[in-house]
């Protein structure tokens, strides 16, 4: 059993009764892999474009499983047409705070000491390079906007040119990220959103009500979506959205599979569409894959490794018009 069809069966054997049925559009586009039409061109011009800025969306709390019940048309069109694995997996514990912490510093928990899950202010901040502090000294322009505070740990003075954490919701969060990046045009962008956690922990992970916040999520990256598109910015910006852990009943945390299983999608240029990704995928491939896209090199010693060349194919030029 491959592991999307696996996936399916989890699914169906976790989700009985959920809104979408065994013989769904969504549910028989999923099994069926071999009929995912990648939403570009056949021979698209962004195979030809250069990296030019990444934006990172870090989904808090998203299960790959919610991508398959709710209506998500802007995720789905990412990994229709980027590449994609539903089994990366997080760290232990698998909480917000050390997770993303490995997400941005490419270690694992033992080696970047971001061991705790709140805003603990005398507890300092990150010491271990990240991607934001390496992209800063290449003289890039980096930002990110965050929905909880303990993420702050993970921004040393210095090591953004702009930080921000406009509200809680997606709603509110989206569109400062959206208004910043237009404006400002920067190099890197991390955008956190934390609607999935706090529903995930108030009505349970993979409850009608989380379904619900998912496709809510999706319109925000459809926001995000219609702002790269407008400002001219999509054919160069590689776009990876992911997340920290998922869940079980209303917690997470522990070593069960659906708290450490997670999504991991990257789109943009020069991305093999359709990819599902056969290699293991850890959160913390994340940050040297961002660095290796930017063409900037990750330190010795991370724990992460970059997945850019696996997911990108050679430049091969499109053939001439047919006379």
């Amino acid at each position: 059993m491959g592991p999307l069809v696996a996936l399916v069966a989890t699914v169906l054997v976790a989700c009985q009764g959920g809104r979408e049925q065994p013989n769904s559009p969504k549910l028989v586009h999923w099994q069926a892999q071999s009929t995912v039409v990648p939403l570009r061109e056949s021979c698209p011009d962004t195979a030809t474009k250069k990296v030019e800025r990444v934006v990172i969306v870090s989904l808090d709390g998203l299960m790959p499983q919610a991508l398959l019940l709710a209506p998500t048309p802007h995720l789905d069109s990412l990994w229709q047409g980027g590449a994609y694995t539903w089994q990366a997996q997080t760290v232990l514990p698998s909480v917000t705070l050390p997770a993303h912490a490995s997400m941005v510093s490419g270690q694992d928990v033992p080696n970047h000491g971001i061991n705790w899950n709140d805003w603990q202010p005398e507890l300092g901040y990150l010491e271990a390079p990240t991607m934001f502090t390496i992209a800063k000294e290449a003289g890039l322009k980096v930002a990110a906007f965050v929905g909880k505070k303990k993420l702050k740990h993970l921004l040393p003075p210095g090591s953004v040119d702009y930080w921000d954490m406009p509200g809680y919701w997606a709603s509110d969060i989206m569109p400062a990220a959206v208004e910043y990046l237009l404006r400002e045009r920067p190099q890197l962008l991390f955008i956190h959103l934390p609607d999935l956690d706090s529903v995930g922990h108030a009505y349970g992970w993979m409850s009608r009500e989380q379904l619900e916040a998912t496709t809510e999520v999706d319109e925000a990256i459809g926001l995000l979506l219609t702002a790269l598109r407008k400002g001219g910015l999509w054919e160069t910006t590689l776009i990876i959205v992911t997340s920290d852990h998922g869940g079980h009943g209303r917690v997470h945390g522990s070593d069960d599979p659906q708290d450490t299983t997670i999504p991991w999608i990257a789109y943009g240029p020069g991305v093999q569409p359709g990819l599902e990704l056969q290699e293991p995928v850890h959160i913390f491939d994340t940050a040297p894959t961002v660095l290796a896209a930017l063409g900037l090199r990750p330190p010795k010693g991370w724990d992460g490794n970059p997945l850019w060349d696996l997911i990108t194919v050679p430049y091969q030029p499109c053939p001439a018009p047919t006379p």
